[in-house]
């Protein structure tokens, strides 16, 4: 009987099949759906923020409403102002002394909000036709979309996204298939304490990553829960772990906690934690009192299902 000869793939083939794999998945981006209402995007996962940004604006319909601090990817500007041509609504608020001026792309459908506050505009919300918005921690800068890296959580929940398009809403609490959504904006003490009650919440674990902690009734609660037990771990900007978060990170050592520090030149952006694998905190706010006592920002906490 003769032999059966066996095909071989070369290597060549077998590394270009690899390569066209990993290129189809890297350029893949998940968007929220009603059976999928909650999908997290990581940078340091490999999540293109540019690229999911933009293509909501080429997806939407009939409006666009974005906030961010600081607003300066050129790139962007121009596929806004070719939407708005297209017929969409857009509304970009933004803090008027983060961002250059921009007065010159006022036109038919493109409304400019600059603002100015006791505190920073640090806000970061991007929402599509009042059904789709994401939240997180990126601004709308090059560096920021491309290279720092962030955290944006994208929702399905029409409900939510109609209300933030209508203003600041002090709290929206929403629950959906996979989990409740407690959203507050800041500055608000009742932020801070929701914040708290989460924190305290914890059973097992605490994993946080923050690009400046200084707020030392947080650290404090950080304290408290070590003690009982409960396993925390920080990780904290590079730079700011040995500026403006030293001290805080100091004294979380002193007592055990272990603090770790991002390495590279990207900005370590996060403002984030995660408790017992459970319940998210997350949103522009750095963990300051700036944040929670004067600034315009924002709290999200998810208990997942």
């Amino acid at each position: 009987m003769p032999r059966v000869k066996k095909s071989k793939v070369s290597p060549v083939l077998a590394g270009l099949f690899i390569f066209i794999f990993l290129l189809v998945y890297s350029l893949y981006i998940p968007l929220p759906t009603p059976k999928n209402p909650i999908v997290f995007y990581n940078s340091e996962k490999r999540i293109d923020l540019n690229r999911t940004l933009k293509k909501n604006i080429h997806k939407a319909r009939k409006s666009i409403i974005l906030h961010t601090y600081s607003f300066t990817d050129t790139s962007l500007l121009t596929l806004l102002k070719k939407r708005a041509s297209e017929g969409i609504t857009i509304d970009l608020y933004y803090d008027k002394k983060a961002s250059p001026s921009l007065d010159s792309l006022k036109k038919k459908n493109f409304h400019l909000h600059p603002i100015q506050g006791k505190g920073l505009i640090h806000e970061k919300i991007w929402i599509f036709d009042e059904t789709l918005l994401f939240l997180g921690s990126t601004n709308l800068t090059p560096s920021s979309l491309k290279m720092h890296d962030n955290l944006m959580v994208g929702l399905y929940a029409p409900t939510f996204a109609e209300k933030l398009s209508r203003g600041r809403p002090e709290e929206i609490h929403l629950e959906t298939e996979k989990g409740a959504l407690h959203y507050y904006s800041l500055p608000s003490n009742s932020a801070f304490q929701a914040l708290l009650k989460a924190l305290d919440q914890a059973k097992k674990e605490v994993s946080l990553s923050l690009f400046t902690f200084t707020h030392p009734i947080i650290a404090e609660k950080l304290i408290e829960l070590h003690r009982k037990g409960i396993k925390i771990t920080l990780k904290l900007d590079g730079t700011t772990a040995r500026g403006a978060s030293k001290n805080v990170k100091k004294l979380l050592e002193t007592e055990g906690i272990k603090v770790l520090a991002s390495q590279g030149l990207q900005l370590f952006h996060h403002k984030w934690a995660i408790i017992d694998q459970k319940t998210h905190i997350l949103g522009s706010a750095n963990w300051t009192k700036s944040a929670f006592n004067k600034n315009n920002d924002l709290i999200l906490i998810i208990d997942i299902k």
